[in-house]
């Protein structure tokens, strides 16, 4: 009697992994766009979203002396820095996000993948994120 291997068996690691993937993604760009007040309800909010982000992030090392290490400037700018990154982190996973959607949809289908990504929505809105009407997550209070 010959056995063929699964071949089933790799494509649905694949997509299991995804699907973590995607909860990760998801959770973290919903947190990072309710601390950034940036609404994500529509696809022309994520494309603004996209579009506005710094593409150039002050990734820089800055080279104080040890007084202007604690000086007044430094900490004036340390928000608005904070802000730039966050935002820059915001597309970047915004980006991955899509990505990771296509590579299931490759894997698993159409129907399929909407059902996956419609349970990742439902997963993380018990952990208190809300999904929009794609499965992206949002915060209402916009």
């Amino acid at each position: 009697m010959h056995i063929s291997p699964n071949t089933d068996a790799p494509r649905s690691i694949e997509a299991g992994h995804l699907v973590e993937m995607l909860t990760g993604l998801n959770a973290r760009i919903a947190r990072l766009a309710i601390a950034l007040h940036i609404p994500l309800n529509t696809d022309a909010d994520i494309q603004e979203a996209i579009r506005t982000t710094d593409p150039q992030p002050p990734y820089g090392v800055e080279r104080r002396g040890s007084s202007e290490r604690r000086s007044a400037t430094r900490g004036a700018s340390n928000p608005e820095r904070r802000t730039t990154l966050q935002r820059c982190e915001l597309r970047g996973l915004l980006v991955m996000r899509f990505g990771t959607e296509i590579k299931l949809v490759e894997l698993t289908g159409a129907a399929p993948s909407r059902q996956i990504i419609g349970s990742v929505a439902r997963t993380l809105e018990r952990q208190g994120l809300l999904p929009d009407s794609r499965g992206s997550l949002v915060n209402r209070d916009f």
